[in-house]
């Protein structure tokens, strides 16, 4: 492939990828684009920390100290903060399970902001990749089950 060709393909491809993103937080206001925005920015975090784990970016504990900040930020208080009962507006991917099961809803905010300051604390002290590993796998855990209890399947 030439080197235009393959600049236009690229280009291509992360326009599709930019619009695919607005298109799923399309129409969203208020508390419900504030949450997207939130599990956006907690996700990409996660990504972040994720590929250093797999090699497939550079490691740098400073990055996960950051990633590990970021995600605690949106956690806790912060992310229920984000789920008024009630407010199932579209495009709303939250359950109506969150209001019925709310202390369990809790309980994973306050897990994922306890793990994460774990994993920032771990990457402050300069620990060891495969304890970094294991305190992000409790990260990834929690959201993976949060997800699979209060998320709506697309």
């Amino acid at each position: 492939m030439k080197t235009g060709t393959r600049s236009t393909a690229l280009a291509l491809g992360l326009l599709t990828l930019a619009v695919g993103a607005a298109f799923a937080h399309g129409g969203a206001t208020g508390i419900v684009k504030e949450r997207m925005d939130a599990m956006t920015e907690i996700s990409r975090n996660v990504k972040i920390v994720g590929q250093m784990l797999k090699g497939t970016a550079a490691y740098k504990p400073d990055e996960i100290e950051r990633a590990a900040k970021a995600i605690a930020g949106h956690a806790g208080d912060a992310m229920t903060d984000l789920f008024p009962e009630g407010s199932l507006m579209s495009p709303t991917e939250a359950s109506p399970e969150i209001w019925a099961e709310w202390p369990e809803f809790s309980a994973y905010a306050e897990s994922l902001q306890s793990s994460a300051q774990t994993l920032e604390g771990l990457a402050v002290q300069g620990a060891d990749k495969k304890s970094v590993a294991a305190a992000f796998g409790k990260v990834a855990a929690t959201c993976k089950t949060c997800h699979e209890a209060f998320r709506i399947k697309k």
